[in-house]
């Protein structure tokens, strides 16, 4: 487990999308055990639940807010929400996403229905996320966006998994111009790209010894990621020690893009 910087986000208010499970419940935790308020969306409130409890349990502040990021009413009234009740924002991490291992496919072969699902969800979720948060960000006079992409998008290396390699693509194109776009108002807009990592998303994977191997194989680390190795570094973008980096694409991979 990797250490903690005791109040680095002391009266800092923080939203985390996704934050029921995985790298979102990581960054969730991480993010209040430095200080910060956090606002957690994900689609079920059993998850966000369990993740409350255990960030007051810690002394910890917290709101549970379940929505779908996919449906703009749903995620526009959860951000809302979520502001009022902690007067403000000044941190977002854009995370929910799905990954559809059994409707994904080669492109020849994945229907439309399972393309669309993936895009909206993960593509369009990040969108309507980032579109709702931001005036939040300007009315507070700047803050963070972190968005969470993938080295499938990044290197268009899962094969037969088009959709979703498409939807991380769109995400990094997208964080890019919003980078540019609002740095003037005072919001650092970055990303960070996870490599293979140990989270509920990857289970088809982790619990198939030979899948397994070829993966951990392909890493000069030898082994999946952790969630909160991931959230250290989306924390770090988050936090004023990165005060300096607009735009940036921080990959967490164990290498993996290096070879």
């Amino acid at each position: 487990m990797i250490e903690t910087i005791r109040d680095r986000f002391s009266g800092k208010r923080a939203l985390v999308t996704g934050a029921s499970r995985g790298i979102g419940r990581s960054t969730a935790l991480r993010l209040a055990a430095e200080g910060a308020s956090v606002a957690m969306i994900a689609r079920g409130r059993a998850g966000l639940d369990e993740v409350a409890r255990e960030i007051e349990g810690n002394g910890g502040s917290c709101v549970v807010m379940p929505a779908d990021c996919s449906v703009e009413d749903q995620v526009s009234a959860a951000i809302d929400q979520a502001a009022t009740a902690m007067g403000g924002l000044d941190i977002v991490v854009s995370n929910a996403a799905v990954e559809l291992p059994d409707e994904d496919d080669r492109l020849d072969r994945i229907t439309l229905e399972a393309w669309n699902r993936l895009i909206v969800t993960n593509l369009n979720g990040q969108f309507l996320t980032c579109k709702h948060a931001l005036p939040h960000l300007q009315a507070a006079g700047g803050g963070a966006i972190v968005c969470l992409g993938s080295n499938c998008g990044y290197l268009g290396m899962a094969t037969n998994e088009p959709a979703y390699s498409a939807s991380k693509g769109g995400i990094f194109a997208m964080m890019k111009v919003m980078a540019i776009d609002f740095a003037r108002h005072g919001i650092r807009v970055n990303m960070v790209i996870p490599g293979f990592i140990d989270s509920p998303m990857n289970d088809f994977v982790m619990n198939d010894p030979e899948q397994l191997k070829y993966w951990s194989d392909q890493i000069p680390l030898g082994r999946a990621g952790r969630p909160d190795e991931v959230a250290a570094a989306i924390t770090w973008l988050a936090s004023d020690d990165a005060s300096y980096c607009i735009g940036t694409a921080l990959i967490v991979d164990g290498g993996q893009s290096s070879i």
